[in-house]
């Protein structure tokens, strides 16, 4: 346990003495289950009853030789309670005139049932438009002293919310969080939407309750730190009850762990023996704990399983040129990932994580029998009325073709500390630049994208049924393919690739996913920007070749103010998580008179367009450039770029220093401005 929780979980401790420990009665934070059912049935604060999911106001309370009657109301409703004489810690409580024999719940989470639950789980086969919600109430705290002392030792304020995360949408590969206020009284309402049955942990402070959440289902949960309770009640609570009374979990490797191992065999080898021990550790906790639901053991199977081929599929990536022997390929099928029980969804954020590199072993499969000459799509598009090519152009297409597979080798086969070294030595040849400005015409890029996509998913098909994949894992796959098209490029598909997807994706979730993120892009590339002028006209700087000149022209109209260069793609990655803060930066820099410049490398209009709306990297004072191929490279040479994003700071009299690092550090930027 990490020593803030153990520091937190003792105040806490401390908050149930001084509010509970000397309350007089023997019924006030006590919690109590159906000794029928197990469940959890009531419980008793000071001027709360939790019972039949709902929170209840004492109005009345009285106690007669350790029997109590309460009277409680919700809303209009009342409800009469009687708790009879305690008899060790069990009680017969009385609810609205319906008896029930019931024993005190001891410790956070609720103990074993009393009868094994063999019931499956649910799966509605990936519908669209399912969710969860988690009812619930949080005891509030209404101590500022200790509130205070433990803020102190978490080193972060205790905000008054539940958030729902560690979870991933399996279709679109997405990692979601969603947090709600909790009211004065304590009350949250939390709705998720879910593809299938899927988990995630409900986390209030430091406390988090793992949820393994069925389509459309309901669950209350009361997180009570005061009388130290966690529990979930209602008619299909117990699972959730048992995942967190018996929380089970798989051993985690990182990457430097499996470099450690060494050999992809022992990396095998060392996995297939860590499932065996796990699994072995399953099967004697649920012989100690017999009337483990079969949803239990499921869940927990699951969770053995695809962390481990997880760890399995990372340890490919380990062996000579990506591709690990036969026989350790044939262990991650057979015995792991036909092993896993649907739905997939069961453990979407582990599932996410596997199903990329597993995917990802397939597509490349797929791609080493594809000719991705250039002389193909080139032809193609000339035919197509997209390109004219020159004489001169062929010649270079041809030493292109000539020449990039050997380039792409050693490329491939380099560390990454010499891999843009490489790169940037192959595109300094003449037939290299000759087509990267081939590349670069008008509707080139779009139409070149559509043919080499349709070109691998006709690949794509057959590989996928020689491995025996069902229709489902096939739509996963496809659906994810699209998904992670559509943010690469961040404009829609084609409309023969929408209508590949379409016709080959059965699965209402998977294809759901697809026109939801298509339709998304589609919006973005309809949307007018209210400060349509931060897309700059490259025609100030026409048939200029010089990287200085060119540069000096595009900040002439800034002299005497501060200029924050970015230099970023819409292909990188780093360089889009940056933009997603650009609102924040505006915001702190707002009493510095700042010009923000941004200069795109290789990004295509729409795509450079959209992900500028997406992010709302737009202002006043903003500024964005989409500079023809030639003269990028020559302003990236001239100002020294060697990685993306690279950031530049231009003082007043339009000096370049080269002062601000990677990542921006918004909080170290005002005193140096200050400074200039």
């Amino acid at each position: 346990m990490k020593k803030k929780t153990i520091i937190t979980s003792f105040l806490f401790s401390v908050l149930t003495f001084i509010l509970c420990g000397c309350t007089g009665d023997g019924i006030t934070d006590t919690y109590w289950r159906n000794d029928k059912t197990g469940d959890w049935l009531i419980g008793v604060t000071e001027d709360k009853v939790i019972y039949d999911c709902k929170v209840w106001d004492i109005a009345s309370k009285n106690g007669n030789d350790g029997t109590y009657t309460i009277l409680a109301e919700c809303g209009a409703d009342m409800l009469n309670i009687t708790l009879g004489g305690e008899q060790g810690d069990k009680r017969t409580i009385t609810i609205g005139g319906q008896q029930f024999d019931c024993s005190m719940i001891d410790g956070w989470h609720l103990s074993d049932y009393p009868e094994k639950d063999t019931t499956a789980f649910a799966d509605n086969h990936y519908a669209v438009g399912d969710s969860v919600t988690i009812e619930g109430w949080v005891r509030p705290i209404s101590m500022p002293g200790i509130i205070r002392k433990i803020e102190k030792k978490l080193g972060k304020n205790i905000k008054n919310e539940v958030t729902a995360g560690m979870a991933a949408n399996i279709f679109a590969d997405e990692e979601w969080t969603f947090t709600v206020p909790i009211d004065s009284g304590g009350r949250f309402t939390i709705k998720v939407p879910i593809e299938n049955t899927t988990s995630f942990y409900l986390t209030y402070h430091d406390r988090s309750a793992k949820v393994v959440a069925e389509p459309n289902e309901t669950y209350f949960l009361t997180i009570d730190p005061l009388a130290g309770k966690m529990l979930f009640m209602g008619k299909n609570a117990r699972l959730q009850n048992e995942v967190n009374a018996h929380r089970f979990g798989p051993v985690y490797y990182g990457m430097e762990r499996l470099r450690e191992i060494g050999d992809v065999m022992a990396i095998l080898d060392t996995v297939r023996t860590q499932t065996s021990e796990k699994m072995q550790e399953l099967y004697a906790l649920c012989h100690e704990h017999p009337t483990l639901s079969e949803r239990y053991r499921t869940y927990c199977r699951n969770r053995i399983i695809i962390n481990d081929a997880y760890h399995l599929t990372q340890g490919m990536f380990l062996a000579p040129n990506d591709e690990a022997p036969e026989a350790y390929n044939k262990v991650v099928d057979e015995n792991y990932w036909r092993k896993l029980a649907e739905p997939y969804t069961m453990e979407a954020w582990e599932f996410t994580h596997f199903f990329n590199d597993y995917g990802y072993q397939l597509q490349r499969k797929a791609q080493s029998k594809i000719d991705y000459k250039l002389k193909w799509i080139m032809e193609l598009a000339e035919q197509d009325g997209i390109v004219s090519l020159s004489t001169k152009d062929r010649e270079a297409i041809r030493l292109y073709d000539e020449a990039f597979p050997a380039f792409n080798e050693k490329y491939h086969h380099a560390p990454d500390s010499l891999r843009q070294a490489i790169d940037e030595e192959f595109q300094k040849n003449d037939f290299a630049k000759a087509v990267k400005e081939i590349t670069s015409r008008k509707g080139y890029q779009e139409y070149a994208n559509t043919k080499f996509m349709m070109r691998e998913l006709a690949y794509i098909l057959p590989e996928m049924n020689a491995c025996g994949w069902t229709e489902t894992i096939q739509d996963l796959f496809l659906c994810r393919y699209f998904c992670h098209a559509l943010r690469n490029t961040y404009k829609p598909l084609g409309k023969p690739v929408l209508d590949f997807a379409d016709a080959h994706i059965h699965t209402p979730g998977a294809l759901n996913a697809v026109h939801v993120l298509n339709n998304k892009y589609e919006q973005l590339s309809n949307y007018m920007v209210e400060n349509a002028d931060n897309f700059m006209s490259n025609d100030a700087v026409k048939d200029m070749t010089e990287g200085e000149k060119i540069f000096r022209k595009i900040i002439e109209p800034y002299k005497g103010r501060i200029i924050i260069l970015d230099v970023w793609g819409t292909w990188c990655g780093p360089c889009k998580a940056a933009l997603a803060h650009s609102q924040e930066e505006y915001e702190r820099l707002k009493d510095f008179d700042v010009v923000y410049l941004y200069l795109a490398n290789n990004s295509p209009e729409e795509s450079w367009k959209n992900v500028i709306k997406e992010y709302k990297v737009t202002g006043d004072n903003v500024v964005h450039y989409n500079l023809p191929a030639d003269q990028q490279t020559a302003v990236e040479d001239f100002l020294g770029v060697q990685a993306y994003p690279s950031y530049r700071l231009i003082d007043r009299k339009g000096q370049i220093l080269d002062v601000i690092g990677f990542p921006l550090n918004i909080d170290a930027l005002p005193g140096l401005l200050e400074n200039l």
